[in-house]
């Protein structure tokens, strides 16, 4: 019930904050292409599927890899250095992170389904963590930076999580961190509007360490409570 409540004080937050730029723009949205994901009905769908995920009991996929599949994953070369900028204009690299568990995800703000999802559900797994929480920090890097600028993310990232950062940078800064997290992504072809594109991307979450060093990471449909589960294992 805690889980359903907080999930609909957050769907209230983000209709009142859509609700406040609208009146603020005075302006006829319908022809914006960000306007699908200030469309209220997509975050009362985003919202829909999250409590349904969060009514299911959270262990139906929870331990489906083996401890040699687990194995290879920590292996793995994921994750390395990047410097970008975060949405408030500070220059930020991995190094400042340093001492703090990170969650990270790859996405775009123009996104109309996946990520708003993806960054709800990580959001919703950091606060089922409590106090425990506090030592993880969630992290949203854009791969689409033309769009994605400090302005567009300051208005976006506070929807999702009061510790979120958004991180953006130049067309390379954002090819040296998708290369080092061994992320795909490709633009899409331009529809009506120069800057109404979609974006394909890996839709996953990683779970990185104090250290910078891969742990885990969580692939899109997986529930809140099952990554609070599988990151409370490192805390």
């Amino acid at each position: 019930m805690r889980a359903f409540r907080a999930l609909i004080f957050t769907g209230d937050m983000v209709f009142s904050r859509w609700q406040k730029r609208r009146h603020d723009d005075g302006l006829d949205q319908s022809r914006d292409p960000r306007s699908l994901r200030r469309n209220p009905l997509v975050w009362v769908a985003v919202i829909g599927a999250i409590v349904l995920y969060t009514q299911t009991d959270g262990n139906s996929l929870f331990g489906n890899l083996n401890d040699a599949q687990r194995e290879a994953i920590h292996l793995s070369d994921v994750g390395g250095p990047f410097t970008l900028t975060d949405h408030t204009g500070q220059r930020v690299s991995d190094q400042d992170f340093r001492g703090s568990f990170m969650l990270v995800y790859f996405g775009y703000s123009y996104c109309p389904d996946v990520c708003p999802t993806d960054l709800l559900v990580m959001s919703h797994a950091v606060n089922m963590l409590g106090d425990a929480g506090e030592k993880v920090q969630p992290i949203f890097i854009t791969v689409d930076p033309a769009r994605d600028t400090v302005a567009s993310l300051a208005d976006y990232v506070p929807n999702f999580h009061p510790r979120l950062k958004g991180l953006t940078g130049s067309e390379a800064e954002i090819n040296a961190a998708t290369r080092a997290y061994k992320v795909y992504f490709k633009l899409g072809e331009e529809k009506e509007a120069p800057d109404d594109y979609p974006t394909e991307h890996t839709e996953i979450i990683y779970l990185m360490g104090p250290d910078g060093e891969f742990l885990d990471h969580f692939q899109h449909g997986r529930q809140p409570a099952e990554i609070a589960q599988l990151i409370g294992q490192y805390l």
